[in-house]
């Protein structure tokens, strides 16, 4: 919008210039007409260039920088075991979906069962594998987590869980982006 406004802005006061000479016996006076119209017209798109990329600036800052708000939403299932799916991920930045499990009464609790990457943004339909596949009913958590390593991969020891935001309450006992659901093996 900045400068091909203005390019466009430019031209059409010189047609202004040209048309004002055309129809007035005073040219010299509708040519400073003109100049002054084609400098007001330079001055509003610089002016209108200037709050476009003020206001780009301020509303990229919400949409996809650190301050979006991190949100996860997992649904209970039914599948064959190997996948689990995450209706929606919105992630302020590239990171991680983990699937655990989430059984206080199984050996396994707190296993991680697979994970998938996610970008910037919101996601739905987050397909999750997992290996090993469940043979059984279980509970499970769906966890996001930034790729704290910047190395494209999930590593439990070195990523980190995205902190919940702070006008955010999930209900569990963890202050991370999470969400539980039951999944039922078919």
């Amino acid at each position: 919008m900045t400068s091909r406004r203005l390019l466009l802005a430019l031209p059409a006061a010189a047609g202004l210039v040209v048309l004002s000479a055309c129809g007035s016996d005073d040219v010299q006076g509708a040519a400073e007409a003109g100049a002054s119209s084609v400098s007001s017209a330079a001055s509003s798109a610089g002016s209108a260039a200037s709050s476009a990329a003020s206001s780009a600036t301020s509303s990229g800052s919400s949409s996809g920088g650190s301050s979006a708000a991190a949100e996860i939403d997992f649904e209970d299932q039914s599948g064959g075991g190997d996948v689990a799916t995450v209706a929606r991920v919105s992630a302020p930045e590239a990171g991680f979906v983990v699937v655990t499990v989430d059984d206080d009464d199984r050996s396994d609790d707190g296993a991680v069962l697979g994970s998938t990457a996610v970008d910037a943004g919101t996601s739905t339909d987050v397909q999750v594998p997992l290996d090993p596949p469940l043979y059984g009913d279980a509970d499970l958590e769906a966890t996001l987590f930034a790729d704290t390593d910047g190395d494209g991969s999930f590593d439990a020891s070195v990523d980190q869980p995205v902190a919940e935001p702070e006008d955010s309450d999930d209900g569990d006992d963890t202050d991370v982006v999470d969400d539980g659901a039951e999944y039922a093996v078919n």
